[in-house]
């Protein structure tokens, strides 16, 4: 039975939220308690455990006693403080003690612990982290959101591979539509890295649709868009935004005009679930051996919930055995972290 790790110490409002999630997660079905191991200052999970009045018994718990702040850089973490709750997470993951691991601590960390701990997939030379949005017609996958701001052609390629099948396998469409995002749709448009990886995913054995403007990325014409990890952390904050912004304004002048309170909540309960991220509860970061979910910092208890729900589904459907084959099927074959 594969496991999934949950760093309980991760987040603004830890360890109060995750377990809160874990207590979701078990009420709705995403999960057993034997499937679910805790990492974090072993008295302090079982005094949060309490608590939520969640049993321990049938979860497993590796202590952590070393606690992150929010001032901890990702080297301090490594070297300072080594026994934290990413660290051993991500270490449960590479001993096969289990198969995801889901944080909502510090990006940075998370990203730099999977990366060092674990290994690269066959074929992938970076890892990318790839978010969920809702979209008019469908959910779009974004990626990369932020693991590394300054990739070169081939990494745009590969997270173009690694997309289609994450879509694929995840969310069941046989052949997604891949896009590059650009500052416009004409073949000569962008600059020499989007240009370049551009000429690269037109080789690959996926559905590539081509430039995306702005415009463009809600409106549903792709599944997948592929960027650079700082563009797609501006879109995806930008996105967040945004959107809380127009609810705010929408819902007061609706409180404006009368509407009356029943409407309102039919209609924010049609809204909320396409503009909250906690319907998806992370991003994964894609690339690695292990599924490595990364949470928004400020989750509650639905965010985490649904992320291990997704954790799960993301090994269910294999989504590294399609990577995998992905690349193998390609012609952009890496070298390994070794070179």
């Amino acid at each position: 039975m594969t496991k999934v790790v949950l760093d309980a110490f991760g987040g603004d409002h830890a360890p109060k939220e995750c377990i809160a999630g874990v207590a979701l997660a078990l009420q709705r079905g995403f999960v057993k308690p034997e499937q679910l191991v805790l990492t974090g200052p072993r008295d302090a999970v079982l005094t949060a455990l309490r608590e939520q009045n969640v049993p321990a018994e049938g979860l497993t718990i590796v202590d952590a006693p070393d606690v992150l702040a929010d001032t901890d850089t990702p080297t301090d973490a490594m070297k300072k403080k080594p026994r934290n709750s990413i660290a051993l997470g991500i270490n449960e993951l590479k001993e096969g003690r289990a198969g995801a691991f889901v944080s909502a601590g510090s990006t940075g960390t998370v990203v730099a612990a999977a990366t060092l701990g674990l290994r690269c997939l066959e074929g992938i030379r970076r890892p990318a982290i790839g978010a969920i949005i809702a979209g008019e017609k469908h959910p779009f996958l974004v990626l990369d959101v932020g693991a590394n701001p300054m990739p070169k052609a081939l990494h745009l390629a590969q997270y173009a591979l690694m997309g289609s099948a994450y879509y694929r396998g995840t969310l069941g469409v046989a052949e997604p539509r891949v896009g590059i995002l650009n500052i416009g749709s004409e073949e000569l448009k962008g600059n020499p890295l989007v240009r370049e990886a551009r000429a690269l995913m037109k080789q690959l054995p996926i559905n590539f649709h081509g430039n995306v403007e702005g415009l463009e990325v809600f409106s549903g014409d792709c599944h997948v868009i592929v960027t650079d990890g700082f563009t797609g952390n501006v879109l995806l904050k930008v996105s967040e935004g945004v959107a809380e912004y127009l609810l705010r304004v929408m819902f007061g002048l609706m409180q404006q005009a009368g509407v009356d309170g029943k409407a309102m909540k039919q209609v924010q309960a049609g809204v909320m679930p396409r503009v909250d991220f906690s319907e998806y509860g992370g991003a994964l970061l894609l690339g690695v051996e292990g599924i490595v979910t990364i949470c928004h910092g400020r989750s509650r208890a639905p965010a985490f919930a649904n992320a291990i729900r997704f954790a799960c589904r993301a090994m269910e459907a294999e989504v590294n055995r399609h990577i995998v084959a992905a690349a193998k099927a390609s012609s952009l074959l890496a070298p390994d972290a070794n070179g």
